[in-house]
């Protein structure tokens, strides 16, 4: 073998080696960008994810907030209509004891009536 023949042979070595490296290169260089590209979604669905709870914790405390106070409003008005009820309860026992009263009073005016001139 003349030295053609050598350097021909040691140029295509060197080139099979080049692109074998290159290959490898290039190989690790995607697995690299890939990690990259994989952490970048990951850290960006974190976030939004995050966001997004934030955002439904805050709106589930304005909904609770609305409803303690809504809560509070509906206890007032049951406070304010049972007093009047229990107001109007006690009216209606007095009356009805004031009318017991009137009913005993004529029902001994009519026994009385019964007994002096008979029944009718």
């Amino acid at each position: 073998m003349d030295i053609k023949s050598w350097a021909v042979a040691l140029g295509a070595l060197g080139t099979f080696a080049t692109t074998i490296w290159a290959v490898i290169h290039s190989y690790h260089s995607d697995t690299r960008q890939a990690d990259h590209d994989r952490q970048g979604m990951e850290k960006y669905i974190m976030e939004q994810v995050k966001a997004d709870n934030e955002s439904l914790r805050k709106e589930r405390e304005s909904d609770q907030a609305q409803f303690a106070k809504d809560l509070n409003e509906l206890k007032a008005k049951k406070d304010a209509m049972e007093q009047e009820l229990n107001q109007q309860i006690a009216l209606k026992v007095s009356e009805n004891e004031a009318l017991r009263k009137r009913n005993a009073a004529l029902e001994r005016e009519n026994q009385a009536y019964r007994e002096r001139y008979g029944e009718l």
